[in-house]
């Protein structure tokens, strides 16, 4: 049986995204979880046939190392798939003035700040993942508590304490993206295509980024997001992701954009995808 890499360990938001990736595609594909998010990059092609991986959320905005991973590798991306985020606090005494540790995983954090702005003089600890923070409070220590994906209220529900929802905002979202080592040459009608690619320019000069820019404008493309992210060559070096609607290999004017852009700078394709939708929102 083929397998897909996920980011580790079990209990995850990625985990979960990839059970509905492959319900969504009919698959059957053992999940092997590694530790890393470049240790999931790495086992697609050896080990794995295709990897999940998350990009973006609504609040904490993309995940740098991603970009990266994905400028010095061969991999691409062939689809994408959007999951809600919703976070729950559990810890093992009755109020919250008991609390004197908590346990999150760094992202997780980030996206519950205005909950933990309440634990002033406590112990925020950083942990590795969700799964280590619920790890953590389930050992029964009091006064320890845990910020945990609200799925993972299912696994256990005789916390002294339990507060749902404490997500920054209720609209949280995470987008995670499958990734494989050839690009993603399905026809496929009625689905909103984009194509994903990076431009980089050792020489920069003025107008760089307005020159790319006005090219997709003067053909109509709709540009989804813009992100840059230094190339780690020396200051004030970028490299430019973009993500734009259509598809490259199909669509005419896509294609004849990033020609012109071929011409000018060098440009990596990084996919292109549609977003699969889990079957609870395709019968919506």
């Amino acid at each position: 049986m083929d397998k897909i890499a996920v980011l580790g360990p079990k209990g995850t938001f990625t985990e979960l995204a990839t059970k509905k990736y492959l319900e969504t595609q009919s698959l059957e594909m053992e999940l092997a979880y590694y530790p890393s998010m470049r240790k999931t990059f790495e086992a697609v092609g050896s080990n794995c046939k295709y990897g999940v991986i998350p990009i973006e959320n609504t609040l904490d905005g993309f995940v740098q190392i991603i970009l990266d991973l994905l400028t010095h590798t061969n991999l691409k991306i062939i689809h994408e798939i959007v999951l809600p985020v919703r976070f729950a606090f559990v810890g093992n005494s009755m109020c919250i003035k008991d609390i004197k540790k908590v346990y999150a995983q760094f992202k997780s954090e980030n996206q519950c700040l205005d909950f933990l702005e309440q634990f002033r003089d406590v112990d925020i600890i950083t942990t590795a993942s969700n799964s280590q923070s619920y790890e953590e409070v389930i050992k029964g220590d009091d006064g320890v508590g845990a910020i945990i994906p609200i799925h993972m209220l299912h696994n256990r529900h005789d916390f002294r304490m339990v507060i749902e929802n404490i997500t920054d905002s209720m609209d949280n979202e995470t987008r995670f993206i499958i990734v494989s080592q050839h690009l993603n040459e399905e026809v496929v009608a009625n689905r909103s295509w984009k194509t994903f690619f990076v431009v980089s320019d050792d020489l920069d000069r003025p107008g760089l980024l307005c020159d790319i820019l006005n090219t997709f404008s003067r053909e109509k493309i709709n540009l989804k997001s813009i992100i840059s992210r230094p190339t780690k060559t020396g200051l004030g070096n970028y490299n430019f992701f973009i993500d734009i609607d259509g598809c490259y290999q199909k669509d005419e004017h896509v294609r004849e954009a990033i020609a012109h852009v071929y011409d000018k700078y060098n440009i990596k394709i990084l996919g292109s995808y549609y977003r699969v939708l889990p079957k609870e929102d395709e019968k919506k």
